[in-house]
């Protein structure tokens, strides 16, 4: 009986243990579905815990130059074959995926996306497999989460563990197995072999995704993948021009895409066009929040001028910053503990935070707080109030971590990374920082712990 009681013990404290531990899935490029950049819950980074980052572990991924390393896609916990684990997904450009065990700093499986025999291949081209998504674990922004809608027999969807989604570059898509790699289910055929496909984007069992630069011939255009129903149902939306940025979803489902000259908003499954903003609203990747009972746009202009959108009225922006200055990468968002809300965005090297408030009865956005010129040029990341911005300076790239009240540096990676930043981005969950660097190497940065 005493070792049955010890037994149950230990099983309780480990139990116990392991649900202390942080759950967080970073489920797409920019961590949720309104692409906010924020991880909500990290009990591991804070303002007073950055300053003892440092170099976790690097791993070598791809040897062709020109391949691009997309950031990763975090599950915080898997129940493998191998016991509990944390893996981080990265896609490639060649149609590789990776998992990684980020504990470890080792490789958990690879998988190569074979090209169908159906279709002819474009080689050495634009065409690449879109980075991976998975649904999102949780309710997204303001709190309302989409009730699932029944699951048909395609078998895209159901229940059981998480599973990694991807489109490769003969346009299949994918349902990897998150614990193996294998696919869940035979590839099915869903966009245009050959395109550029950019990041994709999930939302109530419809995967969304922008294909551009009229790679291949490809046509631009805004895609749903519907797989809650018996087979796959795919609808389109053609766009006028490039789309410039991947999908972002609203916290209603909305799709907003952008355009080299307005924002294109699109009702969620069947892509019909709403009421759509003014002209050159274009230069860098939108983010959209929940604000007083209503989603709020933030779009950067050629301008270089910041918009604020209502999704109810698209036509007019409810506000319109003076020149600041060329928007590159994309915007960020997050929630302080106060309940301001702040948006971020690089601006000709350096980071800006702007609050969102109300003046005589107006939205606006006031800026805070700039930076120093860190050759920043993609969106950053935030967690437990701190913000990271990703530099590059010659052959180095420096990862930056500033408070995000006042943009105070309180860390910098200095010289540990000896090749270009990535400009595809950056991922942030669990204690840890991801990006790539343009010699086909993944870092992850963090608070060493103990295993």
């Amino acid at each position: 009986m005493k070792r049955v009681l010890a037994a149950t013990c230990i099983w309780i404290s480990c139990t116990c243990f392991v649900a202390a531990q942080a759950l967080t899935n970073w489920t797409t490029n920019g961590g949720d579905p309104q692409r906010s950049g924020w991880e909500k819950i990290d009990p591991a980074i804070s303002k007073d815990t950055v300053k003892d980052f440092q170099l976790l572990w690097k791993m070598k991924l791809e040897s062709q130059p020109k391949s691009v390393i997309m950031p990763p896609l975090i599950l915080g916990r898997l129940i493998s074959y191998r016991g509990f684990k944390e893996l981080a997904f990265v896609g490639t450009g060649s149609d590789m995926v990776y998992a990684i065990d980020v504990d470890l700093g080792k490789m958990f499986w690879q998988k190569h996306l074979e090209y169908s025999v159906a279709e002819l291949q474009a080689v050495g081209s634009c065409a690449r497999m879109a980075m991976p998504t998975m649904a999102p674990a949780a309710a997204t922004g303001g709190g309302r989460a989409a009730p699932p809608p029944p699951v048909g027999k395609s078998g895209f969807v159901g229940t059981g563990p998480q599973s990694v989604y991807t489109i490769s570059s003969d346009g299949r898509l994918h349902r990897l197995n998150s614990s193996t790699g294998d696919d869940m289910v035979q590839p099915v055929k869903a966009l245009p072999a050959n395109a550029m496909t950019l990041s994709l984007n999930m939302f109530d069992n419809v995967i969304y995704a922008i294909t551009g630069q009229s790679c291949n011939d490809a046509p631009n255009a805004v895609w749903a993948i519907d797989l809650s129903g018996d087979v796959l149902k795919v609808t389109s939306f053609a766009l006028r021009g490039d789309g410039l940025a991947s999908p972002v979803i609203g916290t209603d489902g909305t799709v907003y895409a952008q355009m080299a000259s307005a924002l294109v908003a699109l009702s969620p499954r069947d892509l019909r066009l709403k009421p759509q903003s003014d002209g050159d609203m274009a230069a860098a990747s939108p983010v959209v929040f929940a604000y007083g009972g209503r989603d709020l746009v933030v779009t950067a202009g050629k301008d270089g001028r910041l918009n604020v959108l209502d999704s109810a009225d698209l036509a007019k922006p409810v506000y319109r910053s003076a020149a600041l200055g060329a928007v590159s990468g994309g915007l960020s968002s997050w929630l302080g503990m106060d309940g301001a809300r702040w948006v971020l965005a690089p601006i000709g090297g350096s980071v800006s935070a702007f609050k969102v408030e109300e003046q005589e009865g107006k939205t606006v956005l006031t800026r805070a707080w700039t930076s120093r010129d860190l050759n920043s040029l993609q969106a950053p990341v935030i967690a437990g109030g701190v913000v990271f911005a990703l530099a590059t300076a010659g052959n180095r790239a420096t990862l930056y971590a500033l408070d995000g009240t006042n943009g105070k540096e309180l860390y910098s990676s200095r010289n540990l990374v000896n090749a270009p930043a990535s400009p595809t981005g950056m991922t942030v969950a669990n204690g840890r920082v991801y990006f790539a660097t343009t010699d086909g190497t993944l870092y992850a940065f963090g608070i060493y712990m103990e295993h």
